[in-house]
């Protein structure tokens, strides 16, 4: 998939952990990973460093600057994705007993290899504050749940995005050749409404609505699979890795 006419901020992110975010549908005792950061996860790891750079102000100039944007990610060259058990606390369901008891959760970690890339759209957007976004990416460390940590290397503009980014289901166009894999990745939705803000905003009372202030798109990963344990399965991304097949 090409996008043309557009320009495009892209921003290098080097893997230093395993990485995991679970399905929204995994249950607690059952937890998928997505391969990818979300855009919403994205999204909001700017507001984080935001807030805690420069307060609330600086983080509502931020969120008018990025809520609409369009991201795309090309993932790592290589990616393991661990199964694993664990042990975890859970709710209760009798009433008589402790509130939490010890059960067993089945978990997904992933192992990357390479570079994360994160394509932010600069159109419609002429008075975004590029300098203040590089800033501001340098300060993120971890995207989706905590302890899944990436260090910021690089950052540069391009005019066309080329293939090997994500794709989405409602594109009218695009390239999907191997992409095998398809995950639901959340975004922000309304993007017009006055009080959106607060309904991100974990200081505020305001709640977000699924389907409405938080919204879910199909996505085409680029990562074909290479190979599968009953331990871990491995994947290519061969729009980055010279010897995938």
């Amino acid at each position: 998939m090409t996008l043309s006419n557009q320009e495009w901020l892209v921003l290098e992110y080097l893997p230093t952990s395993l990485f995991t975010l679970k399905i929204s549908t995994a249950t607690n005792k059952g937890g998928k990973t997505l391969f990818v950061p979300t855009p919403y996860s994205i999204k909001l790891s700017f507001i984080n460093a935001a807030f805690r750079i420069g307060g609330e102000g600086l983080a509502r100039e931020i969120f008018g600057d990025i809520k609409g944007c369009d991201i795309r990610l090309s993932p790592p060259e290589r990616l393991y994705v661990l199964n694993t058990f664990i042990k975890i606390l859970d709710e209760s369901r009798d009433k008589n007993s402790d509130p939490y008891q010890s059960t067993i959760a089945y978990r997904e970690f992933c192992y990357f290899q390479g570079m994360l890339n994160i394509a932010l759209s600069l159109t419609n957007y002429p008075n975004i504050n590029i300098e203040k976004i590089k800033e501001l990416a340098a300060h993120i460390n971890y995207f989706g749940k905590r302890g899944s940590f990436f260090q910021y290397t690089n950052s540069r503009t391009i005019p066309d995005l080329p293939p090997g980014f994500t794709v989405k289901s409602t594109d009218t166009e695009g390239n999907i050749k191997g992409y095998e894999i398809v995950q639901p990745l959340d975004d922000i939705g309304e993007t017009d409404s006055k009080d959106l803000f607060d309904h991100i905003n974990t200081f505020s009372n305001k709640k977000i609505e699924r389907g409405k202030h938080r919204i879910f798109v199909l996505t085409y990963i680029p990562y074909k699979m290479e190979k599968s344990s009953n331990r871990y399965t491995a994947y290519v991304n061969p729009y980055r890795c010279q010897d995938a097949e």
